[in-house]
């Protein structure tokens, strides 16, 4: 049970979003930094190391695949909540013009 104190991280989608978006710039940095360890580690002749670093770069591609269809997804729940919600909204009456 959770304690009514305790603010959830992902009230909305909104706060999702955002939070997959730094997620995404995070996963980009570290897919970068990678890079560059693993053509160092190749340079020094360091098969094992540049192995490892190889497969971290594919878990971060899979990370990063995940995170876009997903910012995809949150996308597609804030337009539906929209179009939800002006459903919901009484039509606005137009006054009409004489069609003369």
């Amino acid at each position: 049970m959770l304690d009514a104190g305790f603010e959830q991280p992902f009230d909305s989608i909104e706060s999702a979003i955002e939070f997959m978006n730094v997620l995404a710039e995070t996963v980009l940095d570290a897919k970068l930094d990678l890079y560059r360890d693993r053509q160092l580690a190749v340079g020094k002749r360091q098969q094992r190391r540049a192995q490892a670093l190889e497969l971290a770069q594919f878990k971060l591609k899979l990370l990063s695949s995940y995170t876009f269809k997903t910012r995809r997804a949150l996308n597609d729940l804030r337009t539906i909540r929209r179009l939800l919600l002006d459903d919901r909204l009484p039509i606005a009456r137009v006054p009409t013009a004489d069609l003369a």
